[in-house]
């Protein structure tokens, strides 16, 4: 099955400048995160306005989608939770969705998925959703303003879209559809690994730089889309999605946590090259890379071992879930993988 959400895609340097004659006149609220709005403001058109803070929890899509009742069009306005959550409320009312993104964190503005947490910010679980992406909108001015770590976490998160389906799927498929989502994986992946970055750089927003911001979103949004259940998560996410009870590991970047869910898959299934090449790019652009870096006590590390023993995402692959190997591969990666200070 192929998945995909957006019709029309604009990544231009006043992409906003369009959401006027995007509107045709139909009444649209705004849902929006407070920093996102403050980033952005400036070239927005006057609308309605409606607050989003917190997580997408179910909880929140009910009150959010009651107070859209009113309006024709939905604008999501922030990063992947504000996003998730008015792709869900954009269902619910049968509503058209635009996207504009304040941050390049992940591939949220592009999938027909949400992400769903609870109150504290525990991973409960993903839906795939049938909503309909009128118009994503990327503008440099906003992007290029962003916060540097929140694009570095989502290079990362976009790495996994190859190492995650090469576990799933093999480096190759004879399904020419998933065969398609490999390779795609693999252009990003060998792009974001040969491109030099820098803050300075990501300012500037030159082309390298937005061919790396199309990575994260367009590109990665297309992976999972074209190879749904053979290019999606596996153990990187899952892991990710096992440290979410842990309160030191909520002030870490979704990406950055994947990135460590990567180190972990490479090791429990004896990839040592795929392990070191990402270590390598990991390290360099500061990531955290053992449970010491994510503020795990030992005691805590031992819990999160049979937490990913038992997380659907890591059991899509077959190996020994056992506490005691995860809790030895946990180990190995605290001795191996040393964070650059």
């Amino acid at each position: 099955m192929i998945r995909q959400a957006v019709l029309q895609y604009i990544h231009e340097e006043q992409a906003v400048d369009r959401l006027s004659e995007l509107l045709r006149g139909r009444k649209a609220v705004l849902i929006h995160g407070e920093q996102a709005l403050k980033s952005s403001e400036q070239y927005l058109p006057e609308l309605p306005k409606l607050l989003f803070s917190g997580h997408c929890t179910d909880q929140q899509v009910i009150e959010l989608t009651e107070q859209c009742a009113a309006y024709e069009m939905i604008i999501a306005l922030g990063g992947g939770s504000v996003i998730d959550t008015a792709k869900q409320v954009a269902v619910k009312r049968n509503y058209p969705l635009i996207v504009i993104p304040t941050i390049v964190s992940n591939c949220a503005p592009w999938t027909p998925l949400s992400v769903m947490y609870d109150e504290r910010g525990r991973y409960l679980r993903f839906d795939t959703i049938p909503v309909v992406i009128e118009a994503l909108l990327l503008d440099y001015r906003i992007l290029a303003a962003s916060p540097y770590d929140y694009f570095v976490a989502g290079l990362v998160d976009t790495l996994a879209k190859w190492y995650e389906a090469r576990a799933l799927s093999g480096s190759t498929s004879d399904h020419p559809v998933v065969e398609s989502a490999l390779r795609m994986a693999e252009h990003c992946k060998r792009l974001i690994l040969q491109t030099p970055i820098s803050p300075k750089q990501f300012q500037e927003y030159s082309s390298p730089i937005q061919h790396l911001v199309e990575t994260v979103i367009p590109l990665a949004g297309s992976v999972g889309g074209f190879g749904d259940e053979a290019t999606r998560g596996a153990i990187g996410h899952g892991v990710h999605n096992a440290l979410s009870p842990f309160p030191s590991t909520n002030r870490i970047l979704h990406g950055s946590k994947v990135g460590y869910g990567l180190l972990i898959q490479e090791l429990l299934l004896d990839e040592t090259v795929f392990y070191n090449e990402l270590l390598q790019y990991l390290m360099e652009n500061k990531q955290p890379t053992t449970s010491t870096a994510l503020g795990l006590t030992e005691a805590e590390r031992a819990d999160l071992a049979q937490r990913i023993g038992r997380e659907p995402l890591c059991q899509l692959i077959e190996t020994d879930w056992s506490k005691a190997t995860v809790l030895s591969t946990l180990m190995k990666n605290d001795r191996e993988a040393v964070l650059i200070p």
